[in-house]
């Protein structure tokens, strides 16, 4: 019988890296809001049910949340590597593991048991390691469907080149849903609703950073088989969205993200 595979530790140091250089490009109040959407989303996102037998103990999920608040940055990923040689698979990883993790340091937060510097770096870990479970996962093949939602990132009201890409993807014959001026929580409800595989986000500038990882923070827990592209001038930057948001793929130019999104519908058909 085969073994689960470990965690790579090469892509686990990079996504850990990755994600602490988030903390260098974003204020403390937004880094707070971050970390609190990390918890609430993956607390909240129970879809299996495992029998008692197979679920971590109360002393299981206090070790693995103590680990990710600890100074080695990768001692809960043993406990993730034990939970795999156990026959945990990564839906019950990400459920009954990082979820309860999560929602047990949400408590020690709301309880004052651990300070905010320490949870937001739990929640960089738990995100991470999300990450690098999702890169080891096989994920299902985009379905054939040209079909991609193009969103703007909340709070950023220049819509005229997300309106602009759409047109352009639809001349070429592409079923765009097009949505602007959504809050996070509307967008992220209408995202998920829409049943897509593909996820075009724009955002104008630099300004519009915090915003875009929450929402591909979000995107990424609630419905981590998404392929999500960043498009805009933001993606002309020099700030490594693909590496430190967690996108699939990043470009400030129509053309590139279009070549994309052809290899994502040939790759679908097999071609």
């Amino acid at each position: 019988m085969l073994q689960p595979a470990r965690l790579d530790r090469r892509r686990l140091t990079i996504a850990l890296s990755e994600v602490e250089s988030i903390r260098d490009k974003i204020p403390e109040p937004v880094l707070a809001d971050l970390a609190q959407e990390v918890v609430k989303r993956v607390a909240t996102n129970l879809r299996v049910v495992l029998p008692p037998a197979l679920r971590p103990s109360s002393e299981q999920i206090d070790a693995l949340s103590e680990a990710l608040l600890s100074h080695d940055p990768v001692q809960a990923v043993a406990l993730i590597d034990r939970a795999q040689q156990d026959g945990a698979t990564y839906d019950s990883l990400c459920q009954y593991y990082l979820a309860a993790a999560s929602a047990r340091l949400g408590e020690w937060w709301t309880d004052d048991k651990v300070s905010f510097y320490k949870v937001t770096i739990a929640a960089g870990r738990i995100y991470a390691i999300l990450r690098t479970l999702r890169l080891n996962r096989q994920l299902p093949e985009p379905d054939g469907r040209r079909f991609a939602v193009f969103a703007s990132v909340p709070g950023d009201d220049h819509s005229l080149g997300i309106r602009f890409a759409a047109d352009l993807a639809r001349d070429r014959g592409w079923d765009i849903e097009l949505l602007t001026g959504r809050t996070h929580d509307e967008l992220l409800r209408e995202l998920l609703s829409s049943d897509t595989g593909l996820i075009g986000l724009s955002a104008s500038g630099k300004e519009a950073l915090p915003a875009l990882v929450k929402l591909i923070v979000s995107v990424r827990l609630s419905n981590p088989k998404a392929r999500i592209m960043v498009c805009g001038r933001i993606a002309s930057l020099g700030l490594n969205l693909d590496g430190i948001t967690g996108a699939d793929f990043a470009s400030a130019d129509f053309d590139p993200a279009f070549d994309y999104m052809e290899r994502l519908a040939r790759e679908a058909r097999g071609g």
